[in-house]
């Protein structure tokens, strides 16, 4: 018979394995290890989703406020020495190439509805123009009372007539500087006038035959009587002039040129933009510059306030696209240096669990500021 010693049998009996305590213990180990593991995880993540929705919402209301101040910027270019008798008159224009074809704005820089959408006309010449005088309008042609300088054929052009402060036309310029004419004689001279007719000409950029497409049934509207030769001035805007739309749809910053399109062609330039709100400023005492709260407005000022425009404020609430389980604020994002509050509330319902960021500026309009100086 085999005896076994102590330690022989202490060694046999580790040998036989773990305990079901000791398992379960091991277990327990590895599963609160596990849990913290994953809650590490789930805020680290969390976090990281935090700082990217922040990030791409700073990104957008940047991109978004850019775009916006790059064109205010340049509002008014080729009309700045407007008289402000006519500024904010109902143009009457007309583009083929568009549908509806005929349509109607403001002749004025920069135009805001209801606050939140803007529109931004701006001329594409090349030169510094500030507009000419003719003396006399009829069947499509001015005549100039000095030159037709400026007015290159393919241009598109804005009138005004001084019987008439509430109405003028947006035309296309069919014949200008640098056209020829053969007289009777058959001789040639250069022509003298301003043409603007629904005909084929050729463009003076491209140098290539075309049809206008701006000269529509209000063509003539600016022509003289019996009594009146219809004298006043007419603005080139150049080649390719834009009126840009600013608008929000769907929590996205569209733009469009409503000049060649309509809302349907809108392109987004910014996500996440939850709202956007504009106001006019305007030097009301006169003072050069705008230091009272009453100087600032969102309605279009009527004359002869329109004419003392010199900036536009413009604010930008961006929304991050990160769901936050806690509130995360409080407070209604406010604007106008703290002055006014976006209502958030009216948008969202669970506003409190999203992030905000607020983008604005002033926008002087130096184009304006220009032509009143004039």
């Amino acid at each position: 018979m085999r005896t076994y010693t102590p330690s022989r049998r202490t060694s046999l009996a580790r040998a036989q394995g773990f305990s079901i305590i000791e398992l379960m213990v091991g277990l327990v180990i590895g599963l609160l290890t596990l849990l913290a593991i994953y809650q590490l995880f789930a805020v680290s993540e969390g976090r990281r989703r935090t700082v990217a929705a922040v990030s791409q919402a700073q990104s957008a209301g940047a991109l978004a406020l850019f775009a916006i101040e790059r064109e205010i910027r340049s509002a008014g270019l080729g009309f700045a020495s407007l008289d402000t008798t006519f500024l904010g008159c109902k143009v009457k224009a007309t583009n083929t190439a568009r549908s509806p074809a005929e349509f109607e704005f403001p002749f004025q820089p920069v135009e805001i509805k209801d606050g939140k959408e803007i529109w931004v006309l701006t001329g594409s010449s090349s030169n510094m123009f500030v507009g000419a005088r003719f003396t006399g309008s009829q069947s499509g042609e001015f005549k100039m009372e000095k030159s037709n300088a400026g007015f290159q054929a393919g241009d598109v052009m804005v009138g005004t007539k001084d019987t008439n402060t509430t109405d003028c036309l947006m035309m296309e310029v069919t014949k200008g500087v640098g056209d020829v004419v053969t007289l009777p004689s058959g001789l040639t001279e250069i022509y003298p006038n301003v043409q603007h007719t629904a005909t084929s000409y050729t463009n003076f950029y491209t140098g290539v035959a075309t049809t206008a497409s701006h000269n529509g049934s209000n063509n003539n509207m600016l022509d003289g009587g019996l009594t009146s030769l219809g004298e006043g001035w007419i603005y080139s805007l150049g080649p390719k002039p834009m009126l840009s739309v600013w608008k929000l749809k769907d929590n996205r910053l569209l733009r469009y040129n409503a000049l060649e399109d309509t809302e349907a062609a809108a392109v987004p330039v910014a996500q996440d933009v939850l709202q956007m709100v504009a106001e006019y400023g305007y030097d009301l005492d006169s003072s050069g510059k705008i230091d009272q709260s009453n100087e600032w407005t969102a309605t279009t000022p009527t004359q002869p306030n329109l004419g003392r425009l010199i900036a536009v404020r413009i604010a930008v609430l961006v929304r991050t696209s990160q769901y936050e389980k806690d509130e995360v604020t409080t407070e209604n994002p406010r604007w106008a240096n703290g002055a006014k509050a976006f209502d958030v509330s009216a948008v969202d319902s669970d506003w409190k669990h999203y992030r905000f960021r607020v983008y604005e500026t002033v926008i002087p309009l130096r184009n304006t500021i220009w032509g009143q100086i004039q």
